[in-house]
């Protein structure tokens, strides 16, 4: 004789589901009732920045007037390359190529 299961995981999952949902609206009363309580401020609040906030602002607000690229040096760079007069040192270029991978590596 066969026992049909299925009635009681579906039951079982409602129970679980009206748990759940009223555990949420316990937890949202209470986050609520946080919030109010805490929305009682006061006229003397205020914000101040710390000197090395300022100093950050400063230095961002330079910063963003620069060009983030140096035309003189790829001019110069530009210029060695036509010429032939840069030289590419093999050696240091493998060193930095495996320096680099290295620290990719954890």
């Amino acid at each position: 004789m066969a026992n049909d299961i299925t009635s009681i995981n579906s039951s079982r999952a409602q129970q679980s589901g009206t748990r759940q949902s009223q555990r949420l609206d316990d937890d949202s009363r209470k986050s609520a009732s946080s919030i109010n309580s805490n929305t009682g401020s006061s006229s003397s609040d205020k914000v101040s920045l710390t000197s090395t906030a300022s100093r950050l602002k400063d230095i961002e607000q330079r910063l963003s007037t620069q060009t983030p690229v140096d035309n003189n040096r790829v001019n110069q760079m530009k210029s060695a390359i036509n010429n032939g007069e840069y030289d590419i040192d093999a050696d240091r270029v493998a060193g930095k190529m495996i320096d680099f991978e290295s620290s990719l590596r954890p």
